[in-house]
């Protein structure tokens, strides 16, 4: 009996393996720095098929009293840089980006910003399934 038992959680493992290996696996391919000084809203860069993109850094040349923004698909202010934020609502505020993944398809912009320089570093990997 136990070894029948036995038998049987080794064979459900073995059924259900491929399920557990779907999500493939990451490839380093390469370290990107998307930057810009155009004053106006710009896409620093779209994430390809097949890869994936961690945010490792970000900044901006702006002083204490000017905030140059950033956006996720170009939907709200997603990281703030710079300045003091001092009003408004409606906005969603990346404060911890050390586990920032984007999936292929996702979009960076740098909001308008009176000409300062901003970059976001990226380590982008290729999905190997």
């Amino acid at each position: 009996m136990k070894h029948l038992v036995t038998l049987l959680f080794v064979a459900i493992g073995y059924l259900l393996a491929p399920i557990g290996n779907a999500q493939g696996s990451l490839q380093f391919n390469q370290a990107i720095v998307l930057s810009t000084t155009n004053n106006n809203s710009i896409l620093l860069g779209t994430v390809p098929a097949n890869k994936v993109w961690k945010l490792v850094g970000y900044g901006t040349s702006a002083d204490g009293y000017t905030a140059c923004n950033f956006s996720l698909d170009g939907s709200n202010v997603w990281i703030r840089t710079g300045g003091v934020y001092h009003g408004g609502s409606n906005y969603r505020y990346m404060v911890e980006t050390a586990n920032l993944w984007l999936p292929a398809g996702s979009t960076v912009y740098a909001l308008a910003c009176s000409g300062y320089n901003r970059w976001i570093n990226v380590i982008e990997f290729n999905i190997v399934p």
